[in-house]
């Protein structure tokens, strides 16, 4: 990664490290079953290079470490020091001896052209400052006949679909106009573009939804301050993040069951193939 994170990407950096450490340590893990999914989908051959992009806390490079057994090799990199650190810390606790961790920028991938046979990036292309560059970046580093596979959230995922406008509702309104909103490629017509434009031909994309069940309206609420959604947050005052969270709270009452509150993640599998 380049050691100076451009302005527009500083802010979302100091997020993630500042988060690294809760990351998917509070509730269900969705991320790690949609990184299983994705893996399961992509039916990684074994003895062979992948890259993780975005690899977070593992949700995607861990299945994967799994699938390219002992004599294959997997490659995380994020842009975030503290991600790289934690999963680093993990790896080390799971002595596991095929992965390497890097500290990189999605759209600066610091590798030869044609090196992996897989590309994966879960559930984070809408981060990215450029991401179509991201996309060509893949392309680039992939093997001909490489695949590339990708989650996005889906435009009609049910629970974004009320914590997203919460959150909205009690922006500052010079950060409002679009500032929370659906995450891009979250259509198949977007995914299929970005993919085409990429240099990428043969694309699969599909979506699943998934049901998880939060104990309370409370562990729902840290989930968001320990996910990229606390960059929202952040911008808010004292008054008006007691006032969010209140109209959360308020229009999670009707996924409340006796088990907990039920919120259901709609998720694009996307995938495409560098042509020999």
């Amino acid at each position: 990664m380049n050691s100076e994170p451009g302005k527009a990407n500083a802010g979302l950096l100091g997020v993630f490290n500042s988060i690294a450490a809760s990351y998917e340590r509070r509730g269900p893990r969705f991320f790690s079953h949609f990184g299983e999914r994705l893996v399961e989908r992509m039916r990684i051959a074994p003895n062979t290079h992948v890259l993780d992009v975005a690899t977070g806390r593992g949700a995607v490079l861990f299945p994967a470490a799994a699938c390219v057994g002992e004599r294959g090799q997997i490659t995380g990199v994020d842009f975030s020091s503290a991600m790289i650190s934690e999963t680093a810390a993990e790896v080390d606790r799971l002595k596991i001896g095929n992965i390497e961790l890097r500290q990189m920028d999605a759209g600066n991938l610091e590798f030869p052209d044609s090196t992996f046979d897989y590309v994966l990036c879960g559930l984070s292309l809408w981060f990215f400052p450029n991401p179509q560059q991201a996309l060509q970046e893949f392309f680039r580093v992939l093997k001909p006949g490489g695949r590339a596979g990708l989650t996005t959230f889906h435009k009609d995922s049910p629970i974004q679909q009320v914590y997203v406008p919460a959150l909205r509702r009690h922006l500052p309104p010079a950060k409002d106009a679009g500032t929370v909103s659906p995450p891009r490629f979250d259509t198949a017509e977007q995914l299929d573009s970005a993919l085409r434009q990429a240099g990428f031909n043969g694309m699969q994309i599909e979506a699943e939804e998934r049901d998880f069940v939060y104990a309370s309206e409370d562990e729902l609420w840290e989930v968001v301050l320990a996910g990229g959604y606390k960059r929202f947050v952040d911008q808010m005052s004292d008054p008006a993040r007691e006032n969010a969270k209140a109209d959360l709270y308020e229009h999670l009452q009707p996924l409340k069951r006796a088990d907990g509150v039920h919120a259901a993640y709609r998720v694009w599998f996307a995938s495409g193939i560098k042509a020999q």
